[in-house]
């Protein structure tokens, strides 16, 4: 459709009879009210938010799959961004086997955290790791914070993620 509306252009600004060039305009100003259509159509469905508390949707945006019989999902707080940056903040407790935790940790390259991590002000009530806990982040130049949590002896495990 946009290759046709240029197409149009040059055609309005060639020399032709004033009825041809009117019905033109009036095909070039529709194919453009179209267009505009389509996109404000896209502009409003793709900035809608996700906001949720659901553990199992929050498992599901996060992992990209459905939890597996070896965690169990205590609590959550999910909000990503309408925006197609796909900008996100997650906050996640459940609890896991050693094996789950010990895979998850070698499969994204997680390492001891030792710096000093100040919780985010935002933080959901619920989530409070202490300072017991064993804290890994992943030690990259993109880190913006991410940290991960686990009590060896309860298995309980906090997640704190955040990409913007």
């Amino acid at each position: 459709m946009s290759l046709n509306i240029f197409m149009r252009i040059n055609s309005l600004q060639s020399g032709q009879s004033t009825r041809i060039r009117s019905l033109q305009l009036k095909l070039f100003l529709n194919d453009l009210t179209n267009l505009m259509v389509i996109m404000l159509l896209f502009l409003l469905t793709s900035c809608s938010e996700i906001n949720t508390t659901n553990t199992k949707e929050i498992y599901k945006y996060w992992a990209g799959k459905n939890p597996p019989s070896d965690i169990k999902l205590l609590q959550g707080h999910y909000w990503e961004s309408g925006h197609w940056s796909g900008e996100y903040i997650m906050y996640l407790k459940f609890k896991s086997t050693d094996k789950w935790w010990n895979t998850f940790i070698k499969k994204n390259h997680l390492l001891i955290d030792k710096t000093n991590w100040i919780m985010p002000t935002d933080a959901p009530s619920w989530f409070k790791p202490s300072a017991n806990l064993d804290r890994y982040n992943n030690d990259d130049d993109f880190d913006q914070g991410s940290r991960y949590f686990r009590d060896p002896l309860t298995q309980v495990c906090y997640v704190y993620e955040i990409q913007l």
